[in-house]
């Protein structure tokens, strides 16, 4: 068993790294990791994600917000003795699947624990959204945040999205600045979709859009489709003692810091 380090520029993040690698019995392999140290905040970890997304990941929570992490700086010895002595448990977690194109025949997919956007800034965007190849909506406004049960608490969160409890398998449906009057109508509210649906988003007019996956941004002209589905099981995340929903819900909006 092989591990590496992703560490947020920190001092007190460097210093929990230094200390770990001081105590761990196993080899440190930067190319083909078993295991991945994240310490820091939330973009940490997904940052560690993105970078090995078949390792398994330890969060130890050293930032403002540790929505993900299983560890905090108080049970950094237990972490070292659960990869010392092979004896951690894993929790699996969802993610959406994105498959994206433009008019030019350029094809990406990519993959987003907590989100994906699709977004307009600087001009009216307009999309047919389908599910299930059902039409649901011919909208104009600036975008759409599609997003997980973990990513519910996220951008979501901020579009007044509805925070979903981790267990559900949903995925959920969020617009950005839609514009609704006599003229045009859109839902005007967030809509939960089960796990098996299949979401789309077809251009209807010539749109330079940003899409981003997770904190990965892509600067697509001549935006022509996307397609969304969810996956189960495909992150794998380790705990001594699992956190739960509540907890991580309280820990990260409901105690004060001050």
């Amino acid at each position: 068993m092989k591990c590496s380090f992703v560490i947020r520029d920190q001092d007190k993040s460097l210093s929990i790294a230094n200390y770990i690698k001081k105590k761990l019995k196993i080899e440190e392999d930067n190319t083909n990791p078993d295991i991945i140290i994240a310490i820091g905040g939330d973009g940490t970890i997904l940052k560690a994600v993105h970078e090995y997304p078949n390792a398994v990941i330890f969060g130890i929570h050293t930032g403002h917000l540790g929505f993900f992490a299983n560890y905090d700086v108080t049970e950094v010895d237990y972490l070292i003795d659960d990869i010392n002595n092979n004896n951690f448990n894993v929790d699996t977690l969802d993610v959406l699947k994105c498959e994206f194109s433009d008019k030019e025949g350029n094809e990406y997919i990519d993959f987003a624990i907590n989100e994906v956007t699709i977004m307009s800034p600087l001009r009216t965007m307009r999309l047919s959204v389908t599910v299930d190849n059902e039409y649901i909506e011919r909208f104009r406004g600036t975008g759409f945040c599609v997003s997980t049960p973990y990513g519910s608490t996220a951008y979501n969160k901020s579009l007044h999205g509805s925070v979903v409890d981790t267990t559900i398998k949903v995925m959920q449906l969020t617009e950005i600045a839609a514009i609704n009057s006599i003229a045009y109508r859109t839902l005007s509210s967030p809509l939960i979709l089960s796990s098996d649906r299949i979401l789309k988003f077809d251009s209807i007019n010539d749109n330079d859009v940003f899409i981003t996956v997770d904190h990965i941004s892509y600067d697509i002209k001549d935006f022509d489709k996307i397609k969304i589905t969810y996956l189960k099981d495909k992150v794998k995340m380790a705990y001594n003692t699992q956190k739960s929903f509540f907890n991580r819900i309280n820990r990260t909006f409901l105690i004060s810091k001050e």
